[in-house]
């Protein structure tokens, strides 16, 4: 088997690396062991190759999934924290106080242990009512913008109008501005001013006793007597800062020019009725203990310029028909930017200018309440307004709870001090704020009947006039515009149960001199009801009487379990 001849080369270590080959007149024999222990080289590097690539894409995946996922699941498990932690701090501060009291009242010779129970049960309570209120938040965040059980029972028209409405730290006490903060020249001044204004309305034939209460309706008085109640409306009275007679005169004059005399309901007859509404929200709710000066000011100023320029459309119709404002705005709320921006326009005349005497800080800070506010007043703000009192409520239940037990035992008591305390942190003005206007535009529902019917026929008035001129423009009609379909009374009371009572029975828990307006709702839906059983032609059937009947019997219950009176 030997070779005829002696190699040159050693034979390989491993027998596997050698390759013999004899012939018939050859024999070779062949050494494989470098190439082999190269391509093992190769292919251990093959390998770490592909483990480096695998450790590469592995942490870019996981880089990926913290920031699509985890990123965002950490802020929400934040928030929760930051929402737990107020929880229990409130909670734990109801706890120490009945902890203090039931400790009065123990026998010293059972003291220690009489504490050792008390913290035991102290702690479970607690531990309950965070339980509860993680859940009572967690319903408000999931809830929809109705209860779907609402839409079972509904026939086609019912659900025509639903979707229709759906479509659409600073310091110091003195920056509350206070009457009785100012200095005695200061006040002396605004003193005049306001006697000036009084004189002023009661020389137009307008009495202080119908400026102080529901009963007025712009739409019954002349332009003399609206102008009067507007520059009373704007006095010192109402936030404690001066502003030029003459600046005030001409602030109103350029405010009621910039309005569309030919709409029925978005006119200046409106915005005095809104002003009104504000004027009396930030009386009646006890505004100056926690909102400042600055900010009540910019809100009436709001409500004044809260619909000017109004073309007598919605945003869904300026958008629809490609409109210079939604162009101008991208589709995002154009009547509302253009109100906040008019409203700015004519404070830039000096002549107009009542913002003129504040500071730099102070016009800053009015501007933003004066944008965030009307901004506030768009329709597809309203669901997110309503859970934000709900959440509002849930976060505090304990101290409006308080509150509203004063309250209903001696009005005089509302705010209470706890209340007061929530009201003045930043966020809560800035949401209190919007709500004050937010819910003197959607006030209709909330006044006697009388007026509440006089403004829903001109409201509709504007709806049927777009609705026309969406047909003639070969628009799609929008739901509540189509003045041959829609019953008038028939939507007031679906304006109501979706849109009004949600709104007022929420604020009504937060803010407890709404709970009258909550009342006013629930009793004029039920007016709409006789007017709809009365008017409707042809006369509704059986069956649609008693499902009328059974939404107006959920609207009283909701009412009973919201509204605490």
């Amino acid at each position: 088997d030997a070779l005829p001849w002696a190699a040159s080369r050693p034979a390989p270590l491993r027998p596997a690396n050698a390759l013999r080959f004899v012939g018939a007149h050859l024999a070779c024999e062949f050494n494989f062991e470098q190439p082999n222990m190269a391509d093992a080289g190769m292919r251990l590097l093959l390998m770490f190759f592909v483990m480096v690539l695998m450790v590469f894409f592995s942490l870019l995946l996981s880089n990926s999934v913290s920031a699509i996922v985890l990123g965002p699941l950490e802020n929400l498990l934040g928030k929760i924290r930051h929402t737990a932690s107020k929880i229990f701090q409130s909670v734990t501060t109801m706890a120490a106080a009945k902890h203090n009291q039931e400790e009065d009242e123990e026998d010293s010779d059972s003291e220690e242990a009489g504490d050792a129970a008390h913290t035991f049960r102290a702690e479970t309570a607690l531990l309950t009512k965070v339980v509860r209120k993680l859940s009572a938040l967690n319903e408000v965040c999931d809830h929809k913008k109705h209860d779907v059980g609402t839409e079972r029972g509904m026939d086609e028209r019912d659900r025509w109008v639903l979707a229709s409405l759906e479509a659409d730290h600073r310091e110091g006490w003195n920056r509350y501005g206070s009457m009785d903060a100012v200095g005695d020249e200061e006040r002396d001044l605004l003193n005049d001013t306001l006697r000036a204004q009084t004189s002023m309305a009661e020389s137009a034939g307008l009495s202080l006793d119908l400026l102080n209460s529901w009963n007025l309706n712009p739409l019954e008085l002349d332009r003399a007597r609206n102008l009067a109640a507007a520059t009373y409306f704007l006095g010192p009275h109402n936030h404690g800062l001066r502003a030029g007679a003459s600046e005030t005169a001409r602030f109103l004059e350029e405010a009621e020019r910039g309005y569309v005399k030919s709409n029925p309901y978005h006119n200046w007859f409106h915005a005095i009725d809104i002003a009104h509404c504000v004027y009396r929200l930030l009386l009646l709710c006890g505004a100056d203990t926690y909102l400042t000066g600055v900010e009540r000011f910019a809100i009436l100023l709001s409500a004044i310029c809260h619909d000017i320029g109004h073309p007598g459309v919605n945003n869904m119709y300026l958008i629809e028909s490609s409109h210079d404002l939604a162009l101008c705005y991208n589709d995002r709320a154009p009547l509302e930017n253009m109100h906040a921006a008019k409203l700015f326009e004519i404070l830039n005349n000096s002549k107009c200018d009542v913002l003129g005497q504040l500071t730099t800080t102070q016009f800053w800070e009015a501007r933003r309440v004066a944008i965030d506010a009307i901004l506030h007043t768009d329709a597809a703000k309203h669901f997110h307004i309503i859970k934000e009192v709900q959440m509002c409520y849930e976060m505090n239940s304990d101290v409006f709870e308080r509150s509203a037990d004063s309250y209903y035992t001696d009005e005089a008591s509302f705010p209470t001090a706890q209340a007061v305390d929530v009201f003045r942190l930043p966020e809560s003005r800035r949401f209190l704020s919007n709500l004050m206007l937010h819910i003197a535009d959607m006030s209709n529902s909330m006044k006697p009947f009388r007026i509440c019917r006089i403004w829903a026929w001109q409201i509709l008035e504007e709806f049927f006039a777009q609705g026309d001129n969406e047909r003639n423009v070969g628009l799609p009609v929008q739901m509540m515009n189509d003045r041959t379909k829609m019953n008038r009374a028939f939507s007031q009371v679906a304006v109501i149960e979706f849109l009004t009572a949600p709104l007022a029975f929420g604020a009504a828990k937060v803010l407890p001199p709404l709970g009258p307006h909550a009342a006013a709702v629930l009793q004029n839906a039920r007016q709409w009801q006789q007017t709809w059983l009365r008017d409707a032609a042809p006369a509704p059937s059986e069956s649609e009487r008693e499902a009328m009947g059974e939404r107006i019997r959920k609207l009283q219950n909701r009412y009973k379990d919201q509204v605490n009176m």
